[in-house]
């Protein structure tokens, strides 16, 4: 079963998500975007880069957490991850959300369909579900 998820060169494109809008925006101690049965957990600050600036962002320290509800409703153009551990979510409306690796915490997790998920980790790499690292 195809699990929306590429391979390319430099990391993993998570194609399952593409051309779906936020449906749901959480902030508590993370940030949370839900995309229908995925959803992407961002626990380590981030840079939201939107038409006019780029401002850093994270939920636990409560920086700039008025720029996020700004992501309700917007189009996913692209999910990536990395190798080295870092996040890219481009929008369709040319914003892009950038989550840097983490050193010392898992920076973000990746849910599809409820269950299945890649996620960063600390100091560096991601983690595929089976358990290999990248």
């Amino acid at each position: 079963m195809d699990n929306g998820i590429s391979r390319v060169d430099d990391g993993w494109d998570i194609r399952s998500m593409r051309g779906i809008g936020i449906g749901e925006v959480i902030i508590g101690n993370e940030l949370r975007l839900h995309t229908g049965a995925n959803r992407i957990e961002v626990h380590s600050p981030a840079e939201l880069t939107t038409d006019h600036e780029a401002v850093p962002v994270h939920a636990s320290t409560r920086t700039n957490l008025d720029r996020l509800p700004q992501l309700l409703d917007q189009v996913i153009a692209e999910v990536h991850a990395a190798d080295s551990g870092s996040l890219r979510v481009r929008l369709a409306n040319g914003w892009r959300l950038d989550v840097p690796v983490s050193s010392d915490a898992f920076g973000w997790v990746i849910g599809l369909r409820g269950s299945y998920f890649i996620r960063s980790l600390p100091g560096g790499g991601v983690r595929m579900p089976d358990g290999s690292r990248a």
